[in-house]
């Protein structure tokens, strides 16, 4: 009789990167659970052979998340929120820390000894009020003091097909009166391929060896959030001019858009943003590694957001200037 194949458990599976990751690891042979509050928003994915799915609101209780962990070879903990609800019934230490916590005593109980916490990039960073990283970090510290056999990847942000990145600035741009402001302009980030990122998760994942390391997963360039929302409206042929916002003004913008339904923009995402440090590679002087220690190559945002924008244009076809000066390349 033939070794089943080994049980990947997706905390978080429904989301965004979990999809990807998800079909991925189904077309590598690996059978996966995803553990999900909504089930809903995994439904394109039931037709992989190898996939389960188990939902509830109460999954990731105490009492619930034993028996949904159990057979498991490798726990993938991507459960996150980049905002509160404001009523508190999902705010970033439920999700973040106790979902966290839960897993670690679920794994350890049920005698899982690899797990891989996806967490965010600078977490390491002065949180400057950052609710978010804070949690995060917090998370982090659980996963760190665990006696499992444990993995952090930080990635930066990540945008793919169907992401919350492209396609809401995308969005925005497009119901944008002719004026576009945009708050934190200069902030630094090195956009990361989900390609990528589920190549590396898939590396790390498919390793024997004890590990306990610490991966910051970064593109190869830098470029600032007025160079990336440029480079975006320029892809989707929308012509609009982007007004940088000073910092006091991004701040009060946060600080009145946190209470209309559905913000697209939060007090806590100005402060995270705020906070942003890239550090090619991982962290000089830390012990940190980035998607070289993996073998693996990112590939550059231009290249990687001209396909991914093409669905959002009428013609859905096009040539591209894909030439810009204004970035700073890694080494």
């Amino acid at each position: 009789m033939s070794k089943p194949a080994p049980l990947i458990v997706l905390a978080g599976g429904s989301g965004f990167v979990g999809r990807h990751l998800a079909a991925r690891l189904a077309s590598a042979g690996y059978r996966i659970r995803i553990l999900t509050r909504d089930p809903a928003r995994s439904r394109n994915l039931r037709v992989l052979p190898t996939l389960e799915i188990l939902g509830s609101p109460t999954l990731y209780s105490q009492g619930s998340i034993l028996r949904a962990v159990s057979g498991a070879q490798v726990i993938v903990n991507l459960v996150g929120t980049l905002q509160e609800k404001r009523d508190r019934t999902r705010s970033f230490e439920q999700v973040h820390v106790d979902v966290t916590r839960n897993l670690l005593q679920a794994a350890g109980a049920a005698g899982i000894g690899r797990y891989i916490q996806v967490s965010a990039f600078g977490v390491d960073a002065p949180a400057r009020g950052s609710h978010y990283l804070a949690s995060k970090a917090r998370a982090e510290t659980l996963v760190q003091s665990s006696a499992l056999d444990w993995t952090i990847v930080r990635p930066s942000v990540i945008y793919g097909m169907d992401d919350g990145f492209l396609s809401r600035f995308t969005n925005l741009l497009r119901w944008s009166p002719g004026i576009f402001p945009l708050a934190c302009p200069h902030t630094p980030l090195a956009p990361v391929d989900i390609d990528d990122v589920v190549t590396a998760l898939i590396t790390l994942i498919g390793r024997r060896s004890k590990s306990r390391e610490i991966y910051c997963l970064s593109g190869p360039e830098i470029r600032t959030l007025r160079e990336i929302v440029q480079s975006i409206a320029d892809l989707n042929r929308t012509r609009r001019w982007i007004v940088n916002l000073p910092d006091w003004v991004s701040w009060l913008m946060g600080a009145l858009l946190q209470w209309v339904p559905h913000p697209p923009f939060t007090l806590d995402n100005y402060r995270t943003l705020k906070a942003q440090r890239i550090h090619p590679g991982g962290n000089p002087g830390s012990a940190t590694r980035g998607f070289g220690a993996l073998g693996i190559e990112p590939r550059p945002f231009l290249d990687r957001a001209a396909v991914y924008c093409r669905r959002f244009r009428p013609d859905g076809d096009g040539e591209e200037d894909l030439s810009n000066p204004g970035i700073t390349r890694l080494a």
